[in-house]
């Protein structure tokens, strides 16, 4: 892999970030929107054990076979996860395979895993460089549905239903990071103070997922019982220009994002499998990409496994550091 700044590993990752909130499935409030960004904070505060790691010239060649392979599991998971959202958002958006079943998914799956094999094929570097594009073109569509929203929101969709608490929100939120597999292995490839690059990425995610949430929840609030995808019905709904229609340009982004989102995690677990399988050389990337479909053709709801990804979440984030204390400290004890 390329090296890449601090700019481009932020783009990279928040494409898939907005992705998943795009596909968010159930009831949301303003504290969903607080849980989602005070995790994204939390996050950083967890990650900078792994910065300082890369900072002092670690990689994850350093580490066991079994931290590599457990990383390579999280991230080929998380894979599946982003194409499980893929179909089972697209019954709101109109992507036609319903009539054909599953294997109507599997075609869909195929031809997105066709395409992120043609962008990732020139590099991560490459990749990079074009999702600064990708991710530049999500934020002019954010800002038009968010504009949009405030000239015809309600105020009163602001209450808070009951039941909703900041730790559930928190594990919601967490269970949504899933990318967090991806970034512990593009970190150690970028330019520059770590630390830096993790807290411009984590702050971009707080902002991020309080933006599209709390518009979301502007719009739909008051509709909320009988949505299924709030944030995609939010982006639908909005409506500022006369002529072209906000969701022709939301359909457009959430398409290039499921490229993205997928083509990140193929990247990153095509170096993992390198790592953890030397004697696997070739179609690295296509396997990847095939077992990431076939583990989303196997998951049924992604939203009913919060609690699970949260806590894959936190393995992601400090099985590196954790190995690396535990080596210094045998290192240690084996000189005395």
């Amino acid at each position: 892999m390329n090296r890449i700044s601090r700019l481009q590993l932020a783009a990279l990752l928040l494409i898939g970030d907005a992705f998943a909130l795009f596909c968010q499935h159930g009831r949301i409030c303003v504290m969903t929107a607080v849980g989602f960004a005070a995790g994204s904070l939390i996050q950083l505060f967890l990650a900078l054990p792994l910065a300082r790691l890369y900072d002092r010239g670690k990689t994850l060649a350093d580490c066991g076979t079994a931290v590599r392979a457990l990383l390579l599991a999280f991230v080929l998971m998380w894979g599946g996860t982003l194409f499980a959202m893929l179909w089972q958002t697209s019954s709101v958006i109109y992507i036609p395979y319903e009539g054909s079943g599953l294997w109507g998914r599997l075609l869909t799956g195929g031809l997105i895993a066709v395409v992120c094999v043609y962008v990732s094929s020139s590099g991560i570097k490459a990749l990079a460089r074009s999702a600064v594009i990708a991710a530049g073109l999500g934020a002019v569509c954010v800002a038009v549905v968010v504009v949009s929203a405030g000239l015809q929101s309600d105020m009163g969709n602001l209450i808070r239903p009951a039941g909703s608490d900041l730790p559930r929100e928190l594990i919601r939120g967490f269970g949504a990071s899933g990318g967090l597999g991806s970034f512990a292995v593009l970190l150690g490839f970028t330019h520059g103070d770590r630390t830096d690059a993790a807290a411009l990425y984590f702050t971009c995610k707080a902002v991020l997922s309080f933006v599209v949430l709390f518009t979301a929840v502007m719009v739909t609030g008051g509709i909320m019982d009988v949505l299924d995808f709030p944030v995609t019905s939010a982006a639908q709904l909005s409506q500022p220009f006369p002529v072209q229609r906000t969701d022709s340009l939301f359909l457009t982004v959430f398409s290039v994002f499921a490229v993205y989102a997928a083509a990140v995690q193929a990247s990153a677990a095509e170096y993992l499998a390198a790592l953890t399988v030397p004697r696997l050389r070739r179609f690295r990337c296509t396997l990847a990409l095939a077992v990431m479909v076939a583990v989303g053709a196997l998951i049924g709801s992604p939203s009913e496994h919060a609690g699970a990804y949260a806590a894959a979440v936190l393995a992601a984030l400090l099985i590196v550091p954790a190995e690396a204390i535990i080596r210094g400290g045998v290192r240690r004890h084996e000189k005395a």
